[in-house]
């Protein structure tokens, strides 16, 4: 076996790799390769410094990883890690790391990322004989929105209208819904403010109509926490039906106002950082 980076490796064996590795995951996973290719560019992912075990020339284990900062560090952001089922048992994803840890340090990154379903037992133990620990606490969800509050308007704006946004909850955003995450999906997203029944700007949300997925959506007004009823009435005008994933468990007024809303949780995640 060979371990080395993806940089001359097809999408497509990559992502028929992953496929395998995860075909009995807590959740089903998107098959087209075109959704992979537009997840990988969302973690800015860097194929250089994403690595494999290969076996006679096939992949059979891999860390995707993509290059950013995260807290104020240069940072490798592990968005998917994956073993086939003959291959496990191996500690192949311990070989991974110490295989890619030199690569880092040459790039002057100061620390891995990842996240796991909590659930996931056996992955959670890896990570930690590796050197991880956990961070953060990040709850899911998804369902039909049921809020309503007559008068609400949800109107669309530009990208570049969202940079005038003050948001101190940036903070606690996730990898993906952070704001690169969602300057490099830009395309994907529509961008709207949200208008009480007195024509007052009370907040704003970012939606991807694809993937029925809210990147990301705050009130402005934090004294006034019945706003946030009045903001998922507007989102419900785009997107009825949607996805939520990764809100900071440190954040139970958005959470509890989530679950108000209809929407389930259905999974959770941690956050495990390894310093470099």
């Amino acid at each position: 076996m060979e371990i080395k980076n993806l940089a001359q490796t097809d999408l497509d064996s990559i992502v028929a790799c992953f496929l395998n590795a995860f075909s009995e995951y807590f959740i089903q996973l998107p098959t087209e390769t075109s959704y992979w290719a537009g997840r990988f560019q969302l973690a800015r992912v860097d194929y250089s410094l994403s690595f494999g075990v290969f076996e006679n020339e096939k992949l059979v284990a891999f860390i995707m990883n993509g290059i950013d900062r995260h807290d104020g560090k240069l940072t490798a952001f592990n968005t998917g890690t994956g073993v086939i089922s003959e291959y496990r048992n191996r500690q192949l994803v311990d070989k991974m790391y110490a295989f890619a840890l030199p690569f880092f340090k040459e790039r002057g990154i100061e620390k891995c990322v990842l996240e796991v379903v909590q659930k996931n037992d056996r992955a959670i133990r890896v990570y930690e004989r590796i050197g991880f620990e956990k961070t953060r606490d990040y709850w899911c969800f998804r369902g039909e929105i049921k809020s309503e509050s007559p008068g609400v308007e949800a109107r669309e704006i530009s990208f570049e209208a969202t940079k005038n946004f003050s948001n101190p909850n940036s903070y606690f955003y996730s990898w993906d819904n952070q704001d690169r995450a969602i300057e490099l999906s830009r395309e994907d997203c529509r961008f709207y403010e949200v208008f009480d029944e007195k024509a007052e700007k009370i907040g704003f949300f970012i939606f991807n109509p694809r993937l029925s997925f809210l990147a990301q959506f705050e009130i402005f007004d934090t004294n006034k926490p019945e706003n946030w009823q009045k903001l998922f009435a507007g989102a419900r005008q785009v997107g009825g039906t949607v996805k939520i994933n990764n809100v900071d468990a440190r954040r139970q007024d958005l959470i509890s106002a989530i679950i108000a809303a209809g929407l389930e949780n259905h999974i959770n995640q941690y956050e495990m950082e390894m310093s470099i």
